[in-house]
């Protein structure tokens, strides 16, 4: 009879602001009181699984959100384009344009959400994927000893959680790269848009996968932007299904509609989307990870313990509780 379920990890995928949905997941996992022993997030899923393992309950996640307009973290690079545009005109000024957001204003409140914290000030084992759009390798931001059995996959584990987040969200031609160690940093999803493969290295022993991808198509687009998002989302979206065939034991999939970086208020109903999405498979998530008896004391203050008689038995038996 064993004393614990098996490890869960999650993996919080990209999509601009259908991530509100992640939130949704999470406050489910909450509510049943079941834990997260590893967690990865690419792009929009890097925000809300940063927030998360810097010690953020759900339902607080939740709350900062609630509290944001659309100008507190949209700072468009107005500097950037009227330079780009004069360097047409002026022969020998170069000034490409890197992107039509600066990313300053959202990096500032990241940093201010976690308390400062850098991926070594979290205990819960986190992984959060971005991009090296000079060499095309994959970047890997983690608190945890890695190793990738492919030489293409730089590891940092020195950097703070809202550098790690500014460099997975930040969309090509959308938001300006992330200059950080000699790399220009994008967003994660051009590698890994479900980061499962780097729950795999860490070590988790049930999978799960939230996919923000699903139902995506179903919008027209209009804009550069949109466009921009709408191409990448194709490649990534159908690249990362063999990955999750591969590798998760579980996908969840809110359903979710492709919004604007604009339509906050609008956005904010996606949390109930996550947790309709979670509610359908928490049954069969509980009933995979439980076998027996499950007493587990995980790092994380926000996480939740199972406190059943069992459980404190167990726990009395190793020393603890």
């Amino acid at each position: 009879m064993q004393d614990r379920g098996k490890r869960l990890g999650v993996a919080l995928g990209g999509g601009g602001l259908r991530g509100f949905a992640h939130i949704g997941v999470l406050q489910v996992l909450e509510d049943k009181r079941i834990p997260i022993s590893y967690l990865s997030g690419t792009s929009a899923g890097a925000l809300v699984a940063a927030l998360y393992a810097s010690g953020l309950s759900a339902y607080r996640i939740e709350e900062l959100a609630r509290s944001l307009q659309p100008s507190d973290y949209l700072d468009y690079n107005i500097s950037g384009l009227f330079k780009y545009i004069l360097s047409r005109y002026l022969p020998g000024m170069d000034a490409p344009l890197q992107g039509i957001i600066k990313g300053d204003k959202i990096q500032k409140i990241i940093y201010q959400w976690t308390g400062g914290k850098s991926l070594q000030d979290c205990k819960l084992p986190l992984a959060i994927i971005a991009c090296d759009i000079d060499s095309g390798r994959e970047v890997v931001f983690t608190n945890q000893n890695l190793e990738w059995k492919t030489g293409e996959t730089v590891v940092v584990q020195d950097a703070l959680l809202s550098e790690a987040v500014r460099a997975s969200i930040a969309i090509p031609a959308t938001f300006v790269p992330l200059d950080l160690a000699g790399m220009q940093l994008v967003d994660g999803g051009l590698k890994s848009i479900v980061p499962v493969t780097a729950q795999k290295v860490m070590g988790a022993e049930y999978i799960m996968a939230v996919n923000l991808g699903t139902s995506y198509y179903r919008e027209k687009v209009a804009g550069i932007p949109s466009i921009i998002s709408r191409s990448i989302s194709i490649l990534t979206y159908e690249t990362s299904e063999t990955e999750q065939r591969l590798f998760a034991d579980l996908v969840i999939k809110p359903r979710v509609q492709s919004v604007g970086l604009d339509d906050w208020e609008e956005a904010l109903g996606f949390i109930r989307a996550g947790r309709r999405a979670m509610l359908r498979q928490v049954e069969k998530l509980e009933k995979d990870l439980y076998s027996g008896p499950y007493c587990n004391r995980n790092t994380a203050e926000h996480i939740y313990y199972r406190q059943s008689n069992k459980c404190q038995q167990s726990l009395r038996r190793r020393g603890g509780g």
